[in-house]
């Protein structure tokens, strides 16, 4: 199973030339608290999202290795949220992760 790999949030903040400061400043965190999130390796899907918007991004760019449907399925929201609009956006990502689980494995 793929996991996400929390080292491409700092590689891709550097690379676009954004400090890790100036990134959590963005996606409205605060540094002590971005960097815990970094340290402890845990983020909620709508801070990942706020992310992958700030760095011009998808989600699948932050896993590591080819992504498969386990993982797809740890993006549903794991709270008790009525939002319709804001299961549908996770469901948007879940579609955009399995097509690159299947495009990926077409070549292998």
């Amino acid at each position: 199973m793929s996991k996400l790999d929390y080292n491409k949030i700092k590689n891709l903040a550097a690379s676009k030339r954004i400090p890790i400061k100036e990134l959590a400043r963005r996606c409205d965190l605060s540094e002590q608290g971005f960097h815990y999130m970094l340290k402890k390796q845990t983020m909620r899907v709508d801070t990942l999202e706020r992310i992958c918007d700030t760095l011009e991004i998808t989600m699948v760019d932050l896993f590591e290795g080819n992504l498969d449907s386990t993982t797809a399925i740890g993006l549903l929201p794991s709270n008790n949220t009525n939002s319709y609009s804001d299961l549908m956006g996770k469901l948007d990502t879940i579609i955009e992760l399995l097509k690159a689980e299947k495009y990926s494995s077409v070549g292998q």
